[in-house]
């Protein structure tokens, strides 16, 4: 209805106008310099609107142009974003050459370059393709100069995956010397010190470490407390005591409860020749927690009274008779104790449920000392034959005697 009252008026208005036209046309005059253009007003108007139309038509056509080149744009975006979703499920499933393609493919049309260029870089590590990965983690720095953690906790990751744990350590020192280390890195960082044996290091990082709240406090202790303990076994192999109860008295309180904190500890006195401490630690950790590693180490010990530490582990063997470490632990006790008879059954009984090339070679020694070579030899070749995985199959070989 409105629409069709503004139509009318429109006409209305028109039918007027020309009517006072066509009485009166009018005259325009437009002088420009030396040049003077005279016309009718209707002529006028008409070419008013015609100049309209031709600058409107002008417009849209460069209008055109940008919506085509916008939508193409948006186009591209799609189909950059279906390739990433693609690329990425790939990844997840396996297929890494595909990912490695849509991921790379797609990157400069993506919402984030970097970070497709990253998932290519994971793909082609999984790939084995080197060369490619650090290719991609090049582009992604390139397309992210202002975050440099991303690529270079990523390169570092796929480097030590890879076993390059040296050129992880350069990677994330040269991360840290930029100052954009983060906790992700820093984590990293500890665990190469930890791998590489860099407790020096390790220890520096200490503070850093626990200053970092996003880090989870235990990996935070474990990683100290594997630094501290090193100087613990260090101290230890050079049979220096005090220097081991120094070193103990470092390792963090919640650290120390650890039974294999607690088997380091007695380790280490049992370097500096105190085995009746080593003892005390080792039944603690055993009766508390039954720890094969402290039960391993409990057989080792050289005791002014080795019957009473026997007596002790056959105490533990009651409780638990299928234990194979326990009874190995009590065959050694047994030869502390030159119970010779009672250390082969408790060897054998061992071996018997799990075995153990070590147990097999001690169990075969002690069978040559006193004599039986034959059942020591056999014990030799069964436990070479569980290390080969069979028995070799060997023709019967005719012995030829020779002529006198």
């Amino acid at each position: 209805m409105k629409s069709a009252v503004i139509i009318a008026l429109v006409l209305i208005g028109g039918g007027v106008l020309a009517q006072l036209l066509l009485a009166d046309p009018g005259y325009v005059a437009i002088r420009a310099g030396g040049s003077l253009f005279e016309t009718t007003v209707p002529v006028f108007i008409v070419l008013l609107l015609g100049l309209y139309l031709l600058i409107r038509a002008l417009l849209q056509m460069l209008t055109v142009r940008r919506r085509l080149a916008h939508w193409r744009a948006r186009r591209r975006t799609r189909k950059a974003r279906r390739d990433t979703q693609q690329g990425l499920l790939d990844l997840a499933a396996g297929n890494w050459k595909t990912a490695e393609d849509l991921l790379s493919r797609s990157a400069p049309d993506a919402d984030s370059a970097a970070a497709n260029y990253l998932g290519a870089a994971r793909a082609a590590d999984l790939l084995g393709a080197v060369d490619r990965r650090d290719e991609w983690v090049n582009r992604a720095r390139e397309h992210a100069p202002d975050q440099r953690a991303p690529a270079m906790i990523t390169l570092a990751e796929m480097q030590m995956r890879r076993g390059q744990d040296l050129a992880a350590l350069q990677t994330l020192e040269q991360l840290d010397a930029s100052g954009d280390m983060n906790s992700r890195g820093l984590g990293l960082l500890a665990r190469l010190y930890q791998r590489l044996g860099e407790n020096d290091k390790l220890r520096e990082l200490g503070p850093r470490l626990k200053a970092d709240k996003s880090l989870p406090d235990e990996q935070v202790v474990q990683l100290l407390a594997h630094a501290q303990l090193a100087e613990v076994r260090a101290a230890g192999e050079r049979g220096d005591r005090s220097a081991v109860d120094k070193a103990w008295s470092e390792v963090p309180r919640s650290s120390r409860k650890l039974p294999q904190s607690a088997v380091a500890h007695a380790r280490a006195l049992i370097g500096c020749d105190d085995h009746a401490a080593a003892e005390k630690i080792l039944r603690e950790v055993i009766e508390t927690n039954g720890d094969n590693s402290a039960l391993r180490l409990y057989g080792d010990l050289v005791l002014a009274k080795p019957l009473l530490a026997l007596e002790r582990a056959e105490t533990w063997l009651e409780r638990h008779p299928e234990n194979p470490e326990l009874l190995a632990t009590c065959a050694r006790l047994c030869l502390h104790a030159e119970l010779i008879g009672k250390a082969l059954t408790y060897l054998e009984a061992s071996i018997a449920r799990r075995p153990n090339a070590e147990n097999s070679l001690l169990l075969a020694e002690l069978l040559d000392q006193i004599g039986e070579r034959d059942r020591a030899g056999k014990v030799l070749r069964e436990e070479l034959t569980r290390a080969a995985g069979r028995r070799p199959s060997l023709p019967r070989v005719r012995l030829r005697r020779g002529r006198s």
